[in-house]
């Protein structure tokens, strides 16, 4: 989820008719860690049968009055993945194919590789990091795992569960980057044309049950979500008319919603679609939100370390829970498990994340200038 959890420099970021910075996109990825986190933080008291105030709070009062999945499952993730939409493809409009293409690379592969192996040595050290608990791994696991081949290779095996997303958004990078010229001249085409598209890919991946065939059908499940990102983008930017937009943009919810319904790509619960149309409503509403929160420094600092925070939030707080839980108090350790999440954080964005994203734009500089 990089370029909606890694939040682009000042010159990548969208304006709105080139007004300016556009930081309600900052806003949305902060709802869009928060809503990830808390769902998987009460998911650990409820795959443990164990009782936690916040996991009553949330089921009682957000998941009951919205209708929305059991402990907001996908909120987050489809937040993520919309936001993505927005941003890649205002990026794309001033980058050429391979530069565009590098630069979504360097956003996602620096992190990852220092993250996977972390999580490796944890489930071999007998730590659980996801919701399912992992058997030993070999080494050769953990180099799929650094380069996402892991979701194609059998048996399956989750490492970073999180990191499916990043699959499907690496797809949308390559769909995106071919079709520059077209988003440049016909922006309507490249989003109508992924309807179909998807809906061949969910047929034909429909008639085999491998590993493969299902990663490679979640791709046509998901990517309408990033569409309608995309199409929220053109719409905004003036460059896709609001009827045509909307016209595109539902079919591809319809899209989704068949997916959903009858194609097995989605397990998060009965009111995934409802939760992406939450998810669309909030980005909308949102995207060009300009308040004293919304331009505060804590919100864009937050936005941008919210990619690390979703890489490293299972690995920090689930092996804790596992280890203190039963011995100190559940708030205390909840605590601490966010804290470590945040400390995790910090140290990989200040001495991974930033040093990668700057030599790149060094090395960018010095070629232009040479």
């Amino acid at each position: 989820m990089t370029d909606t959890l890694t939040k682009p420099d000042v010159q990548a970021t969208p304006q709105v008719g080139g007004k300016g910075y556009m930081h309600g996109l900052d806003l949305l990825r902060v709802i869009a860690s928060v809503g990830v986190v808390l769902t998987h933080l009460t998911a650990w008291f409820t795959l443990r049968d164990q009782d936690f105030w916040l996991a009553h709070w949330v089921e009682r009062d957000v998941v009951g009055t919205l209708h929305l999945n059991p402990r907001l499952s996908f909120m987050g993730v489809a937040l993520f993945l919309v936001v993505s939409g927005v941003v890649v493809t205002h990026v794309a409009d001033r980058e050429r194919p391979l530069q565009f293409l590098r630069r979504r690379v360097i956003r996602i592969m620096p992190l990852l590789w220092v993250v996977t192996p972390l999580v490796w040595l944890l489930i071999n050290l007998g730590f659980q990091v996801s919701s399912a608990k992992e058997n030993d791994l070999t080494f050769g696991d953990m180099v799929s795992g650094m380069f996402l081949v892991n979701y194609f290779q059998e048996p399956f095996v989750a490492l970073v569960a999180v990191t499916w997303t990043l699959t499907i958004q690496v797809v949308f990078y390559a769909y995106v980057a071919v079709t520059i010229p077209l988003l440049r001249r016909r922006p309507w085409i490249p989003p109508l044309a992924a309807v179909p598209l998807c809906f061949i890919t969910l047929l034909i991946t429909d008639g085999f049950s491998t590993n493969t065939s299902h990663q490679i059908g979640q791709f046509g499940a998901y990517l309408p979500v990033l569409c309608i990102g995309q199409l929220i983008s053109l719409v905004h930017s003036g460059k896709v008319n609001p009827i045509a937009g909307t016209a595109i943009g539902a079919t591809h919810f319809v899209l989704f919603t068949w997916a959903d319904k009858v194609g097995g790509y989605t397990s998060q619960g009965d009111s995934v679609p409802r939760t992406l149309f939450v998810a669309v409503l909030l980005t909308i509403v949102l995207v060009s939100a300009s308040g004293p929160v919304t331009r505060s420094a804590f919100i864009r600092g937050w936005s941008k370390r919210t990619y690390a925070i979703y890489l490293v939030h299972l690995s920090c707080m689930y092996p804790l829970f596992d280890t203190l839980m039963d011995v100190l108090d559940p708030n205390l350790v909840a605590l601490m498990g966010l804290a470590l999440t945040a400390l995790v954080t910090e140290v990989l964005h200040r001495f991974v994340e930033m040093p990668a994203n700057n030599a790149v734009r060094r090395w960018e500089k010095r070629k232009t200038n040479s």
